[in-house]
């Protein structure tokens, strides 16, 4: 099956067009990928993937076609004391 592997950092960011065999999960994809190597601050424990924007679990299985994405953890702004 062929997909792709998404993550975006500012202006820094991969596409990786990839082609496996099914059945394959999200995780299974992301590491497959060569973007652990090119972002090794990644870490699928505690970054939140997703399918074309939509949040899902790494045991997710992945489908012909799909985007498989690696977010960014949201920033907190802390509110200043006054």
């Amino acid at each position: 099956m062929k997909f792709s592997v998404v993550h975006v950092n500012g202006s820094q960011g991969r596409c990786i067009h990839m082609q496996l065999d099914a059945p394959l999960t999200v995780q299974q994809a992301i590491l497959a990928s060569k973007l652990p190597q090119l972002f090794p601050y990644l870490d699928l424990a505690t970054h939140r993937t997703g399918i074309y924007g939509r949040l899902c679990a790494g045991d997710t299985l992945v489908k012909d076609g799909d985007r498989v994405e690696i977010y960014l953890p949201a920033k907190r702004h802390d509110d200043e004391e006054d």
